[in-house]
């Protein structure tokens, strides 16, 4: 009774090089499958599409701007349909100012090459572009409230 087994200390403050527990292997201590994420293989299929799409070169083919032009064809046509609604024009201005930075990034960083350019210039552009969206939003509510203009 008073025998204590020294296999029990040595299991238990022993460090063989194998871990520090005697855990069994798991499926947890596997690699996760490669499309295991919310958006499955989405991502995948997006990616050898943009591929395809570009010819696999650093700059795009005649195909990429096209699917871009209609890209930005298709919000142009949302704005010109959001016009025409009485019922969203309580929010017009919002959506067409964030429709017009997305129109702009997508410009600027595809028709002006600046996707295939240092990260920095689209940085510049953008960060440009939302500042000044920002002070014309301020300068319009300054006038709303103070009567600026007219």
């Amino acid at each position: 009774m008073g025998v204590i087994k020294l296999s029990f200390f040595k299991d238990l403050f022993h460090h063989d090089g194998n871990g520090w527990w005697k855990i069994p292997k798991t499926s947890e201590a596997e690699a996760n499958p490669q499309n295991e994420h919310p958006f499955g293989s989405f991502v995948q299929k997006t990616k050898a599409f943009l591929v395809w799409i570009t010819s696999g070169k650093g700059h795009a083919g005649p195909t990429y701007y096209w699917a871009i032009a209609a890209i930005l064809g298709i919000i142009t046509l949302v704005e010109v349909w959001w016009f025409d609604q009485e019922g969203l024009r309580y929010i017009l201005v919002p959506a067409m100012l964030g429709f017009s930075i997305i129109k702009f990034a997508l410009v600027v960083a595809f028709f002006m090459h600046l996707r295939f350019d240092h990260k920095l210039f689209s940085y510049v552009f953008v960060t440009c572009m939302v500042i000044g969206v920002f002070i014309f939003s301020l300068f319009i509510l300054l006038s709303a409230f103070h009567g600026f203009g007219g």
